[in-house]
């Protein structure tokens, strides 16, 4: 059995492992991968990818699962990588510049001593197309590979041809630039992966939400609300989906996406006005969504592969192919709010299997006005995309960017 180390140093969080999996997928290979310290200044969400078993991964191992259709592991130490080594061919990213030497020096020695081969592979860039060299420095046959326009890594010599005659959906992803490209992933890919599917050309417009101005939201066909770590994106987001709810334009919300579209809706109620995440502001007088620490059945950080409880027939059987989600969270919808939501029309579509997390939720009076409080968008790949960022894609391309609806900041 081999072992292969696939060095890539220096790589963003949305690029490590993603040749490491290219490599898994071409020898029919396990990807495991030893702990690594990407700096805070790489992004809030540099390791918000989710191992089904419940564990945060550097958001780039998201290339495994989608290029084998394995799920990723966890971190493993070096024992634990040379164990699986001697039953079957094992590929580990390693970046040197943020993972120490002393650890990679151990593995190799530990290899060695037991009788596993040790390959080492080195990642080349080469304006923005990457390809590997052995040992000796030669191009391996694993060919070029590069990332669409969407993030998505393909074969340089197998990207399809884009279509002239495509509808074009305009879409806002509330989320800055780089944390969506460089960062995390998933969220543009899925949304391409729909985009794929309904036959359309997707032209995303980033929005900033620490410096949004709702005028960029005036001639587009949708609005995403992605999740994400970063509290200081939750004013901005709110205003984004105060924006939809005003303007008719579609809205989907992924995780704290959910959090700021329902909290946007709450605020639209009368004696709800002053809510707020406790988590972005705990100084707001009705909290909107709250911790689940400490209550009777509920974890107080739910990670991992969650199955839906649905309390929807039309969701259910939209779902069937995507009962279980992707869980990262900590604060759920605050249970005193569901009656005056659900009263003023809001539809609970999902819960947990407790029934006291709001798993998915959904405002009738509104073209597409939607969430999910897991993270659908890393459970879509290619050809098969996630059945809810599908049904925003369809809704967004039947209604017609709306006239301009901006808000009155004075009024607010």
């Amino acid at each position: 059995m081999t072992l292969t180390l696939v060095h890539h140093s220096p790589c963003s969080p949305a690029l490590y492992g993603a040749m490491a999996a290219t490599v898994a997928c071409a020898q029919n290979a396990v990807l495991m991968h030893l702990p690594i310290a990407f700096d805070s200044t790489q992004g809030a969400d540099r390791v918000q990818m989710v191992a089904s078993s419940g564990s945060l991964v550097p958001s780039g191992l998201l290339w495994y699962e989608r290029l084998t259709d394995r799920q990723i592991e966890a971190a493993s130490d070096p024992q634990a990588i040379i164990a699986r080594a001697g039953e079957c061919d094992v590929v580990v990213p390693w970046d040197d510049a943020h993972q120490l030497s002393a650890t990679l020096q151990t593995l190799v020695e530990q290899a060695e001593a037991a009788g596993v081969s040790v390959c080492h592979l080195t990642v080349r860039d080469d304006h923005d197309s990457w390809y590997l060299q052995d040992q000796h420095g030669r191009p391996t046959a694993h060919g070029r590979w590069s990332r669409d326009a969407s993030g998505r890594w393909m074969k340089v010599d197998s990207r399809p041809s884009t279509a002239s005659d495509l509808a074009l959906l305009r879409v806002a992803l509330v989320g800055a630039e780089a944390d969506q490209k460089d960062v995390y992933p998933a969220t543009l890919a899925a949304l391409a992966d729909a985009a794929d599917a309904c036959g359309l050309e997707m032209q995303v417009r980033f929005v900033d939400p620490q410096s949004l101005d709702v005028q960029a939201l005036a001639d587009v066909d949708g609005i995403v609300l992605p999740g994400g770590s970063d509290m200081n994106n939750v004013p901005g987001q709110i205003r984004a989906a105060r924006h939809g709810l005003l303007s008719g334009t579609p809205v989907l919300g992924l995780c704290l996406g959910m959090q700021s579209m329902t909290t946007a809706l709450a605020q639209s109620l009368p004696g709800l006005e002053q809510a707020n995440m406790a988590e972005a502001a705990p100084d707001a007088p009705i909290k909107s969504f709250v911790p689940m620490a400490g209550l009777p059945g509920l974890e107080e950080h739910r990670l991992g592969d969650r199955r839906l409880s649905f309390k929807v027939a039309a969701t259910e059987q939209r779902f069937q192919s995507h009962p279980v989600i992707r869980c990262n969270h900590r604060f759920f919808l605050n249970p005193d709010l569901v009656d005056p939501l659900e009263t003023a029309g809001m539809i609970i579509t999902a819960t947990d299997a407790t029934g006291q997390v709001v798993d998915a939720m959904a405002w009738p009076h509104h073209v597409f006005y939607q969430g999910m409080q897991g993270h659908p968008e890393q459970c879509s790949t290619a050809g098969k995309p996630h059945p809810l960022i599908e049904d925003f894609m369809r809704a967004a391309m039947t209604s017609s960017a709306p006239p301009s609806v901006v808000e009155d900041e004075a009024t607010r």
